[in-house]
């Protein structure tokens, strides 16, 4: 396997981590990185060591993918197959698995891959990584970040990081990407559920820019392959019908669907056949389709990592793509952050006031393209950001100097909540006696005004 050499430092960085004593080891790297060829190699080199390998996907898409990146004999563990287990490499389905823990010994694999890391707490991958717990865990992710800010600190004791999504677009591992923040939608009183924005809510909401995401990709991907986010199965359906209705080929892709449909769907972006590919939440991971021109984010959410997934499916670098496109019609950039601002990922994940502080994000109110707060002037279109002014009033007056001792003496006194506490201040300041019923008095006086 021809490895890149950021990806070689980072399985150095892992192998260090099993080396240190550590059983289980978290590694990042920006959708694009090459997440599946680093762990297709790891697996391929302790299959070589006589040790026995599972890599946990929970799409049929990654199984796909998984296996084409496989450069080894594998087996694969999921529905309506037959379990060959003479591989030393089996690729799963978490599902499948999860199901057939009875056939398999707590000992049988040495090494534990999960794709897609981040959902390492959930019940069906718990129930793997508890079953085989002498394994070591690798978990492999772009976004190391449950939906509810909390880390994966409970599941991994080291995390390895590879390069920034900046860096890795600096040195033409990633495309370039213009991201566009049209005006018009406003999360402000749309409630939520298990942590994220209601997506019946939202997608009400969003019947208003229907026809706004269609001028848009007009104007700025006409002729180009899209995929668009929704927040339905119904709403991606409509949103393909109306591109259809317009003369774009379009299309609307969703679980019920066959494993080849879905396939053929892939295909068909893949090749221009269709233009827009429109999903609910089933290719917001993973999917691997380099000439995808842009994304159209029309599901709000309040999910870092799956606003940095979404995003990626345009990331990929492909012969032709000067620049990919994202068309962010519900504001995810401006609550949740430019996808090439640098993130300080943890095992202990966020605080939750550093989860609710505005990202740093600026608008161009000519050609909405959004970009970072520093930024002069406008990286589409050359529009000069002009920093707004103050006038100064002068008021006459002296400086005095401020007695610390008599603040705190005063907070003291507003942090005396009961009679008993006034009553100790009374005796240690020597006060007269009275001042403490005098002082709870005036306080009684102002709730009743």
């Amino acid at each position: 396997m021809n490895l890149r050499p950021y990806q070689t430092q980072l399985i150095d960085q892992i192998r260090l981590q099993y080396q240190l004593g550590h059983r289980s080891v978290l590694a990042v790297l920006p959708t694009g990185g090459g997440k599946t060829v680093c762990f297709s190699h790891i697996a391929q080199a302790a299959a070589k060591k006589g040790n026995r390998v599972c890599i946990l996907v929970h799409r049929a898409e990654l199984l796909d993918q998984a296996s084409r990146s496989m450069p080894i004999h594998h087996g694969i563990i999921a529905a309506n197959r037959s379990m060959d287990l003479s591989a030393a490499v089996q690729i799963a389905s978490v599902q499948t698995l999860a199901r057939r823990l009875h056939l398999l010994p707590r000992d049988f694999f040495q090494l534990l891959i999960i794709d897609e890391a981040h959902h390492t707490s959930a019940g069906q991958w718990f129930k793997v990584v508890d079953h085989f717990e002498s394994a070591r865990l690798l978990g492999v992710t772009a976004t190391p970040i449950r939906l509810d800010g909390k880390g994966l600190g409970e599941h991994y004791q080291a995390m390895v990081q590879g390069p920034s999504a900046a860096w890795l677009t600096d040195n033409g591992y990633l495309a370039n990407a213009r991201v566009l923040a049209p005006p018009g939608f406003n999360t402000t009183g749309l409630r939520k559920r298990m942590g994220d924005f209601d997506t019946r809510e939202a997608e009400h909401r969003i019947g208003t820019i229907m026809g706004d995401c269609l001028s848009h990709y007009r104007k700025h991907l006409q002729g180009q392959t899209a995929i668009a986010f929704c927040c339905s199965v119904a709403h991606a359906e409509a949103v393909a019908a109306l591109f259809v209705s317009n003369g774009i080929s379009a299309a609307s892709i969703d679980g019920s669907m066959t494993g080849e449909q879905r396939r053929d769907l892939l295909q068909a972006l893949g090749t221009g056949r269709i233009k827009v590919l429109t999903s609910c939440a089933l290719i917001g991971e993973g999917i691997d389709v380099p000439s995808v021109g842009g994304c159209i984010l029309l599901r709000p959410t309040a999910s870092t990592s799956l606003h940095l997934q979404m995003i990626g499916r345009c990331l990929r670098p492909s012969p032709g793509k000067a620049a990919a496109v994202v068309l962010d019609h519900v504001g995810n950039t401006l609550r949740l952050g430019h996808h090439l601002e640098q993130r300080e990922w943890t095992l202990d994940g966020e605080h939750k006031k550093d989860r609710e502080k505005a990202p740093s994000v600026k608008v161009c109110p000519k050609c909405f393209a959004a970009m970072a707060s520093q930024a002069r002037q406008c990286l589409e279109c050359g529009h000069a950001f002009v920093a707004e002014t103050r006038e100064l009033e002068v008021v006459k007056g002296e400086l005095t100097e401020i007695d610390l001792s008599k603040q705190r003496q005063r907070a003291e006194v507003g942090g005396a909540r009961s009679m008993e506490d006034l009553l100790r201040l009374e005796r240690q300041r020597g006060y007269k006696p009275g001042w403490a019923k005098h002082i709870m008095a005036a306080r009684q006086t102002r709730r009743v005004g």
